[in-house]
């Protein structure tokens, strides 16, 4: 039995995790080129379902889930590590991060940064150039929005923003508490703050207007921050296709 089967036979498992669980067991290999929608429909569950399993397990997905069953049954046939295991692994993260994106919180930003309120975006340090990538594509499509990547000077504007003004905030190092003050009293001024971050446990989470959580992970290599900020940058990416869309409906409606 693969490690990742083992530790899930000794968890408490719910009925349809077992479901889960046995489909897998009984379905190698060919289980691991099933889709999450396909499994959902075998099992009578839905896709939420599945993907709560996986994290479960400590996984941050089914992409994930199913690479991590592929990786221990390479394993168990050879000690030697594919040489694609770390281009398979992204990818899957990848998958994750897609499926797991709400479309409607999309939509509700891309109108909110496209609205005539004030928009501020911040980020530091690695996020800055998420931050600085977006806010350059607003203003170049004519959407107006100021740029901060100090947070003194995040501090100081908190105290004078204006009711409904906009604050995008993309917070990654896992350091989100610094900027708790901060929410808090955007929140007593009633701006609107929308926080993008890859900690789904994030204390700045119940101050803000509307988040959105990657699954990139938080990593350091002699004490500097490599996290790969993949799923942060898909998101801006994803916001900036539909801010161009907006873009080019305002466009012909004034034509």
């Amino acid at each position: 039995m693969i490690p990742l089967f083992e530790k899930a036979h000794r968890m408490t498992l719910t009925n349809t995790e077992q479901e889960i669980l046995t489909y897998f067991e009984t379905h190698l290999p060919s289980a691991i080129h099933t889709d999450l929608n396909r499994l959902s429909s075998e099992l009578y569950t839905s896709n939420a379902t599945i993907v709560r399993f996986c994290q479960k397990l400590g996984l941050r997905g089914f992409n994930e889930f199913k690479y991590q069953v592929r990786s221990e049954l390479k394993e168990l046939r050879s000690p030697a590590i594919a040489s694609d295991d770390l281009i398979s692994h992204t990818l899957a993260l990848f998958k994750d991060n897609m499926d797991a994106i709400d479309q409607k919180k999309l939509e509700q930003i891309a109108n909110l940064l496209t609205g005539d309120a004030p928009v501020y975006i911040y980020g530091s340090y690695l996020s800055s150039l998420a931050a600085r990538y977006l806010q350059t594509i607003l203003n170049t499509l004519d959407y107006p929005s100021i740029l901060i990547e100090w947070q003194r000077l995040l501090n100081g504007l908190i105290y004078e923003i204006t009711p409904g003004s906009v604050l995008l905030i993309i917070t990654a190092h896992g350091d989100a508490i610094r900027y708790l003050p901060v929410f808090q009293r955007a929140k007593e001024r009633n701006a609107v703050t929308i926080l993008l971050t890859c900690e789904d446990t994030s204390p700045l989470i119940p101050y803000s207007t509307i988040w959105m959580c990657t699954n990139d992970k938080n990593e350091e290599y002699h004490h500097v921050d490599i996290n790969p900020r993949i799923g942060i940058f898909t998101i801006i990416q994803l916001l900036i296709e539909l801010v161009a869309e907006i873009h080019e409906n305002n466009t012909k409606d004034g034509s």
